[in-house]
C-alpha cells in the first residue's frame, strides 16, 4: 500500500463554455483533467470513468487525444455528451426551429400560438409586447408580476400583472387536468405503484408551461424528421423541459439546485424566447468528437458510451485493458435525478428511460446513501482494471459529506489512496488512487490518535489557522491511509461512519486541542480552524509564498502568470496549495503586468540594490527622529528606543522591512508596555492587511501595541520641525496600510 503524499494542485485553464443543464452538472473546471492525463499517460492508454456525470470532462479527454469508455446510467446526461460531441452547428439548430415554428396549431403557426401565450401589455406605452418571464408566489393561484423590455418605447423591468394577463392563466388552468394526465401517462405504466411520486415530481409544472411542453412533444412527434433532425429538436425541447420548471428563484441565486422543491418566489419563463435562446447553448461546442456505443470502441481518440450501470460493463465479454481511472465525482442531486426520469420518459418513453426512472421514488439521498452509489461504480471498474491501475478524482464543489463519501466509498473499492490536494472550500479538491488487491487485510486502528496527528500536523505545517474543509479533508486520507475503513461496503454502515465522524467531532471539540476563530455559527464550516497551542509550527504559508514569488521574480525579471502557477504549485503542493488571491496580491505589490506581452514584471525599486538603499535610508531617519526626540536608539533588527525614565525596558521597538512578512516568534516575544512600529514600503501595505484579514490569529497578535508605518509616511515624519514624542505618537496612526494605497498626512498639514 503506497503513502498518502501531497500531488501537485492541478490549476483549471480558462472557464468552461455555457453548455446545457449547467446548473445541474458538476462544475468541472476545464484543463484539470487534460493536464493530469499529459503528465500521467500516454495517447494510446483507454480510459475509464465509471461514473459518466461530466459530459465536458469527457470532452476534453477525448478532444485532447484520448480514448474514452464512459459508463452513463442518465439517460439525459448520455444525450447531452452525443449530442454536444457531434457538435450541432448555429445554422442546422436554427433551420429545425424553423421548421418547428411553421407548424400549425389550428389555423395558425406554432410559433404564433405559443407566442399568444405570453402576450402582455406595455405599462409606458400600451403596445403589445412579448412577458419574457412571469413571476410568482408559492402556493399563489396566479402570478403578481411580469418582466419584460418593450421594443417599441424601451421600458423594462418588473411591472405588475394585468387582468388580461390573469386570465391567460385561468384559461390554461382549466385544461392543465387533462395535459396532466397526459404527461403523467408517458411516465406511469399500468401496473406502476409510484404514480404519487411522478405526480408529486410534476408538481413542478405550472398550467401554461406543461401546455407548452406538451403541445411542442406532440407536435415533434408528428412531424417527419430525419433522425439527426428529430435529435436537434429533442435537444431544444430538453433546455425547454428545464427551463420550464419552478425551481428557478427569483432573484436568481447562485446555489445550485438539489432539492426538487419550489422557492418563496420563482420565475415562469418565457418558453418559446427559452426555446430561441437554447440554439445557442447546444452550438457552444465547436470540436466534432467520435463517439460510439459500447462494446464499439473508436478507432482513435473519441468516447466509447456504455448506457448502463458501471456494474453491467464490467459483466460484458472481451472488455478492452484500462489504462487509467479518471473521473468526476458527482453529488447526490435528487432535483436533477428526478427532472431527469420525467424528461427522459417525456422525449423517449418509459422504457427507453429504464431503471433510471425508478428514481423519482426515493424522496432523500443522504451521504450515507451515496457512499454505497458510488461504491457501486468503484468497485467493478476497479475488478474490470485489474490492480496497479492509477485512478484521478475530482471532486467539484468539496463538502465533508462528499469527502466521506468518496473516501470511504473508495477504501471499501480496493482503492488505495496515494495523494490528494487542495486549495479552499470553493475549488476542486483533486485525488489520487492505485487499484489494489481482491483482498484487503483489516485490523482495528486508534481512528483519534490518527486524525488528531493529521490535523495536528497539517495546522503545523500551513503554519496558519484553515478552512475546515482542508481539516476534515486530511483527517480522512490519513484515516484511509492506515487503512481504518473496514474491507466491505457492507461493514461501513451508517453506524460505522457515524463513528467515524464523531471521532472528528471530539478533536472539533477538544479546546486544549484546536481553537476556532472569527465563526459566525456553531456549524464547523464556519470561521477558520488553529491549534490551541502553535508551538513549532512552520512559518506561515503565506509568507513563504509572498518570499517564494519574490525570488520567482527576482530570478527571471518577467515571467507568464502560467509559469509562476506552475512553479508555486510544484513548491507548495498538497493542503499547501495557496488560494489564487494570495498570489494575486504578491505579484501586484511585487510587480507590474505588462498587458501587451502577459508577462509580469518585478518593479524596479523591488530590485536588491533599491531595496538595501531602502533600508539603509530607514535606518539612518529612524536614528535622525530618535536624536530629534531626545531619545536613545541602538540595534538595527530591531531598532531600539528608550528613554532615560526607563532605560531598563524600551519604548519602542522599530522593525525596518522590505517584505510583508512578518516574524511570528517576534511576535510572540514582545515586551511588555513596548510600542512596536513595523517600518514597510507602500507597496507591501494591500498585501499585508491582506494577510491580516485572512489570518484571524495575526490578526490578534497585531491587535495591541503594534502600528505601520510606510517608507514616505517616516520620510515625511522625519522633516518635520515641530516633532515631539506626543506628535509621533499620533502620526505613526497616520497612514494606515489597507488594500487600496490611500494617503492621510494632508490632516496633519
Amino acid at each position: 500500500m503506497s503513502p498518502v503524499r501531497p500531488i501537485v494542485y492541478i490549476n483549471p485553464d480558462g472557464t468552461s463554455p455555457v453548455i446545457p443543464l449547467a446548473r445541474f452538472l458538476p462544475a468541472d473546471p476545464p484543463g484539470i483533467v487534460h493536464c493530469w492525463l499529459h503528465r500521467n499517460t500516454t495517447r494510446t492508454d483507454l480510459i475509464l470513468d465509471p461514473f459518466g456525470a461530466s459530459p465536458l470532462m469527457a470532452l476534453e479527454m477525448a478532444s485532447s487525444g484520448y480514448r474514452l469508455l464512459t459508463a452513463c446510467n442518465n439517460p439525459v446526461v448520455a444525450f447531452e455528451l452525443r449530442m454536444l460531441a457531434s457538435a450541432p452547428t448555429l445554422d442546422e439548430l436554427t433551420a429545425v426551429l424553423v421548421d418547428l415554428a411553421s407548424q400549425k396549431k389550428g389555423e395558425e403557426r406554432l410559433e404564433s400560438a405559443l407566442k399568444d401565450l405570453y402576450e402582455t401589455t406595455c405599462a409606458s406605452c400600451g403596445e403589445s409586447i412579448q412577458a419574457s418571464a412571469y413571476l410568482w408566489l408559492r402556493g399563489e393561484p396566479f402570478p403578481h408580476a411580469r418582466i419584460y423590455t418593450c421594443p417599441i418605447c424601451g421600458d423594462s423591468g418588473e411591472h405588475p400583472v394585468t387582468d388580461a394577463d390573469v386570465v391567460k392563466v385561468q384559461q390554461l388552468q382549466r385544461s392543465d387536468r387533462l395535459h396532466r394526465s397526459r404527461a403523467l401517462e408517458r411516465v406511469l405504466d399500468s401496473g406502476s405503484d409510484d404514480r404519487a411520486a411522478v405526480e408529486e415530481a410534476l408538481g413542478i409544472y405550472s398550467s401554461r408551461p406543461l401546455y407548452v411542453l406538451f403541445t411542442l412533444l406532440n407536435k415533434i412527434e408528428g412531424m417527419s424528421l430525419s433522425p439527426r433532425k428529430r435529435e436537434l429538436l429533442e435537444a431544444l425541447l430538453l433546455s425547454v423541459m428545464d427551463a420550464g420548471n419552478s425551481i428557478w428563484a427569483w432573484p436568481q441565486e447562485r446555489e445550485r439546485p438539489r432539492q426538487l422543491s419550489t422557492p418563496p418566489q420563482y420565475i415562469e419563463k418565457n418558453l418559446w424566447m427559452e426555446l430561441e435562446a437554447a440554439v445557442a447553448a447546444w452550438s457552444a461546442f465547436s470540436h466534432k468528437v467520435d463517439v460510439t456505443t459500447w462494446p464499439e470502441m473508436p478507432a482513435g481518440p473519441g468516447i466509447c458510451i456504455h448506457h448502463g450501470r458501471m456494474r453491467d460493463l464490467a459483466r460484458e465479454p472481451g472488455t478492452a485493458k484500462i489504462g487509467h481511472i479518471v473521473t468526476v465525482f458527482p453529488r447526490p442531486n435528487q432535483a436533477f435525478w428526478t427532472l431527469c426520469g420525467l424528461w427522459s420518459s417525456w422525449l423517449w418513453g418509459r422504457e427507453q428511460a429504464g431503471r433510471f426512472a425508478a428514481v423519482m421514488e426515493r424522496k432523500r439521498f443522504d451521504w450515507n446513501w451515496h457512499t454505497s452509489a458510488l461504491h457501486a461504480a468503484l468497485s467493478p471498474a476497479v475488478s474490470m482494471s485489474g490492480p496497479g491501475v492509477r485512478m484521478f478524482g475530482v471532486l467539484p464543489e468539496p463538502a465533508p459529506g462528499l469527502i466521506n463519501a468518496v473516501v470511504g466509498a473508495a477504501a471499501v473499492s480496493r482503492l488505495n489512496l496515494t495523494g490528494f490536494a487542495t486549495m479552499n472550500a470553493e475549488e476542486p479538491v483533486q485525488m489520487e488512487w492505485k487499484t489494489g488487491a481482491a483482498n484487503r487485510e483489516f485490523t482495528p486502528v486508534n481512528m483519534q490518535r490518527i486524525a488528531r496527528e493529521a490535523i495536528r500536523d497539517m495546522l503545523s505545517e500551513i503554519g496558519e489557522p484553515t478552512e475546515y474543509i482542508e481539516l476534515h479533508t486530511a483527517a480522512m486520507c490519513a484515516l484511509a491511509d492506515e487503512n481504518a475503513f473496514p474491507p466491505t461496503i457492507q461493514q461501513l454502515t451508517a453506524e460505522k461512519a457515524s463513528e467515524i465522524q464523531s471521532v472528528i467531532q471530539t478533536l472539533l471539540a477538544d479546546r486544549l486541542f484546536l481553537r476556532r476563530m472569527d465563526a459566525t455559527a456553531k456549524d464547523p464550516e464556519s470561521g477558520l480552524w488553529w491549534l490551541a497551542q502553535p508551538e513549532n509550527t512552520q512559518t506561515p504559508l503565506a509568507d513563504r509564498v509572498e518570499l517564494e514569488i519574490r525570488e520567482l521574480l527576482l530570478k527571471e525579471n518577467e515571467i507568464p502568470y502560467r509559469e509562476i502557477l506552475k512553479n508555486i504549485h510544484q513548491r507548495f503542493s498538497g493542503y499547501l496549495t495557496p488560494p489564487d488571491a494570495l498570489l494575486q496580491h504578491c505579484l501586484e505589490s511585487y510587480a507590474s503586468f505588462d498587458k501587451t506581452r502577459q508577462v509580469w514584471v518585478i518593479k524596479e525599486k523591488d530590485l536588491p540594490s533599491s531595496r538595501a538603499k531602502n533600508t539603509q535610508e530607514m535606518l539612518d531617519l529612524v536614528d535622525a527622529i530618535a536624536r530629534k526626540l531626545g531619545i536613545q536608539s541602538s540595534g538595527e533588527h530591531p531598532v531600539i528606543w528608550k528613554v532615560d525614565s526607563r532605560p531598563e525596558l524600551p519604548l519602542y521597538q522599530l522593525i525596518i522591512s522590505t517584505t510583508a512578512a512578518i516574524d511570528r516568534d517576534f511576535l510572540n516575544d514582545l515586551p511588555e508596555e513596548c510600542e512596536n512600529v513595523f517600518i514597510l514600503p507602500g507597496s507591501r501595505s494591500g498585501l499585508l492587511r491582506y494577510k491580516i484579514e485572512r489570518d484571524p490569529y495575526l490578526a490578534e497578535q497585531l491587535a495591541e501595541h503594534c502600528h505601520f508605518l510606510k517608507y514616505r509616511t517616516l520620510r515625511s515624519i522625519a522633516s518635520r520641525s515641530d516633532l515631539s514624542l506626543e506628535l509621533w505618537n499620533v502620526l505613526i496612526e497616520s497612514d494606515p496600510i489597507s488594500l487600496e494605497e490611500t494617503t492621510q498626512l494632508s490632516m496633519f498639514g
